[in-house]
């Protein structure tokens, strides 16, 4: 699929589409969470990119300065920052999404610095109280970028903004309905492609590649050599060699709640109102992960409606290695899907993908109890 490949030319930290946005005198900054209103950035003419870190093999210095009880992702991040391998970014913007993340920004500042730097903060749970105050938070995050990058960036520029990312939103959304198909157009593994570029790439250019893509799918002859319908279920994962494995043993992936799947794009921003207040209320209210204090009642609705309307098998929770929220939370979802009856495989697993063949024997007995259910 020549548009596929489109897609794939984003994957490498530093790609084309970035080459020609920095050869246009324009800046990049890089940013670690999905509770950064990527809207902003973009509004100043800015590309924001997730930072991401699959090249990383091994984590010498980071477990110096972070200690290997720390994350891998965050440090990959920290690794791949003091070798010099994000060298295309003009600047990161963090936030207090988790402990492990917070450090993360000061130990980069400290051992790898940027030219630009910046910390937000994120409230813990929704209220009218946070949302003011988030709103606030914005808005003092629209200012520091208007100074350090001489930009304007008027409510025009940000409802522009906001109409391109929420065409996003709806163009993903799309592509995931496709997967509620009896015989689905589309791989998990390739899923997890495109939403990889559409975070490492220019926002319209991405919707123009993915509204092609789209077209191409609905042509296209379903999948049907497959044993059972996965959901995936857990923090970051931008790596598709990791769904590979599932799906090359029968379980084709069909829906997730990931920060870099549905979470990050299921809902809209509401347009037709201050676009500040718009960006704070959708990102402080949007589908949580478990950062926030009072969203498991609603995590789980969210899953279970999902488990139903993409009518899945089984969930394979994907659990990062010293992520104490992640730990908690899927204690609790445990119960709540034995209470449901759906089958679920816990699987911890570090950043870098390693042990592939632990993985591939406990994910092979999983599909058996499924297929002898």
């Amino acid at each position: 699929m020549a548009i596929m490949e489109g897609f794939n030319k984003a994957l490498p930290l530093s790609n084309p589409y970035i080459n020609d946005w920095k050869n246009e005198g324009k800046k990049v900054l890089g940013y670690f969470c999905s509770y950064i209103p990527e809207e902003l950035m973009y509004a100043a003419d800015i590309l924001p990119i997730r930072v991401r870190a699959r090249t990383c093999a091994d984590t010498p210095m980071a477990d110096a300065y972070m200690t290997p009880t720390t994350c891998s992702y965050t440090r990959c991040c920290l690794e791949l920052a003091n070798r010099k391998q994000y060298n295309f970014l003009d600047g990161i913007i963090s936030c207090n999404c988790c402990d492990q993340v917070r450090r993360l920004y000061d130990n980069i500042r400290y051992k790898a610095p940027f030219p630009y730097h910046y910390i937000m903060g994120v409230p813990g749970y929704v209220s009218d109280t946070t949302i003011d105050w988030f709103k606030h938070e914005l808005k003092k995050l629209k200012l520091n970028l208007e100074n350090n990058f001489e930009a304007k960036i008027s409510d025009e520029k940000l409802y522009d903004s906001i109409g391109v990312y929420n065409k996003s939103r709806t163009l993903l959304k799309e592509l995931y309905l496709l997967r509620k198909h009896d015989n689905p157009p589309i791989t998990g593994t390739e899923t997890m492609n495109i939403l990889s570029a559409g975070v490492s790439i220019p926002r319209q250019q991405f919707n123009k590649l993915l509204t092609q893509q789209l077209s191409e799918f609905k042509g296209k002859a379903g999948i049907s050599d497959y044993k059972s319908r996965i959901m995936l279920v857990g923090s970051m994962l931008d790596e598709p060699e990791y769904i590979q494995v599932i799906e090359d043993l029968g379980g084709l992936v069909v829906t997730d709640s990931l920060c870099l799947g549905t979470r990050y794009f299921w809902d809209l921003v509401e347009v037709g109102k201050n676009p500040i207040d718009s960006l704070a209320e959708r990102y402080l209210s949007k589908i949580s992960c478990p950062r926030m204090t009072d969203g498991h009642p609603q995590r789980v609705q969210f899953l279970i409606d999902l488990i139903k309307e993409f009518r899945v098998d089984g969930v394979i929770f994907q659990r990062m290695k010293f992520c104490a929220l992640w730990w908690a939370e899927i204690f609790m979802l445990r119960d709540n899907l034995k209470e449901e009856g759906v089958p679920f495989l816990d699987l911890e697993r570090e950043y870098i993908l390693s042990g592939a063949g632990a993985m591939k024997t406990r994910v092979q007995t999983f599909m058996e109890i499924m297929e002898s259910r």
